[in-house]
């Protein structure tokens, strides 16, 4: 797999937001370790989960998921090969006794993982395209946003104040290449 194709990523989303987003990302890339997608792991995801928001199926194209900044964004293979480095995957979450004990419904699709431990879903009995924030602490939706665009702006916002201010370190990883 290996790191994020930003060339991909200016193709897929040439102006609007998505493009400042990519921006963003390739400015602060040593923050962030996300991994390269492509259409066969895109569809492989698309076809286990029907009805997932089109948005959110844009980006599994180019982004199989990593670690956006602090973010664990579930992948579809827990071990990159080229990169050497272990992530979460989407089936991690599919397990009945993880759903129990952090009460998680049989109707969330989970994409993501706050360092927090907190739960980043779509609901897909609602199919409504929003992006839900599960507590896992409350049991509780914290947040909500209106679509996958929203939350991955969101992300990227609140990791640059964090730079600003000095609170988030570059990943070792992206500081070995250089």
């Amino acid at each position: 797999m290996g790191f994020i194709n930003y060339e991909l990523l200016t193709q897929a989303y040439p102006s609007g937001r998505m493009k400042e987003n990519v921006q963003r990302l390739k400015d602060f890339d040593a923050f962030h370790c996300l991994l390269a997608g492509n259409s066969e792991r895109a569809a492989a995801v698309k076809k286990r989960v029907a009805g997932l928001p089109d948005d959110f199926l844009k980006w599994l194209e180019i982004c199989d998921g990593g670690m956006l900044f602090e973010t664990a964004m579930l992948t579809t293979k827990s071990h990159d090969a080229e990169l050497d480095l272990p992530f979460e995957t989407y089936g991690d979450y599919y397990d009945a006794d993880l759903r129990k004990d952090k009460d998680i419904s049989d109707n969330w699709f989970i994409f993501a993982s706050a360092i927090h431990s907190d739960l980043f879903f779509f609901d897909m009995e609602k199919k409504d395209g929003q992006v839900y924030q599960w507590d896992v602490e409350e049991y509780n939706i914290y947040a909500i946003w209106p679509t996958f665009e929203d939350w991955l702006t969101d992300q990227i916002n609140e990791v640059i104040d964090l730079i600003a201010d000095e609170k988030l370190e570059p990943l070792d990883i992206k500081l070995e290449l250089d």
